[in-house]
């Protein structure tokens, strides 16, 4: 995992615990960990992700690219990211 790639799970995770998780600090998330099926984050959460990631890194999602697969982990999250920034 590059320095970027652990920035960016850093970043996302940020979010994540200030926003989904203030009231189970508890939880531990690791980059692999599976968000939606593990019930994390739900679908109108997952919209509020999106589009802090695309403020946050300056991107603009097509469509096309909003399947489940990119989303589905902070690491499939920050590989997303870093294809989007090309």
């Amino acid at each position: 995992m590059t320095e970027d790639t652990e920035s960016t799970i850093a970043i996302i995770e940020a979010f994540i615990r200030e926003r989904f998780l203030y009231d189970r600090p508890e939880t531990v998330l690791t980059p692999d960990l599976p968000l939606i099926e593990q019930r994390l984050i739900d679908s109108l959460q997952l919209m509020q992700l999106v589009q802090f990631l695309q403020e946050k890194f300056e991107l603009r999602f097509d469509i096309m690219d909003l399947v489940f697969d990119n989303f589905a982990s902070l690491s499939a999250m920050a590989n997303f990211v870093s294809k989007q920034k090309g």
